[in-house]
């Protein structure tokens, strides 16, 4: 994991800008919420994108 990175976890607060790795990708957070199960960040393009420095 990259420096910077925290594991993504479920019912966890996020705000803009947060990075997480999950299932080995990095990603940066585009909108403050909490967590679920759907709202991965690989299935919720709405709340992260793939980060590419």
């Amino acid at each position: 994991m990259a420096a910077g990175f925290s594991d993504w976890k479920v019912k966890k607060q996020y705000s803009e800008n947060d990075r997480v790795s999950y299932l080995g990708k990095e990603y940066r957070c585009l909108a403050t919420h909490t967590s679920n199960s759907a709202w991965n960040p690989k299935a919720a393009v709405t709340k992260w994108q793939e980060y590419k420095p």
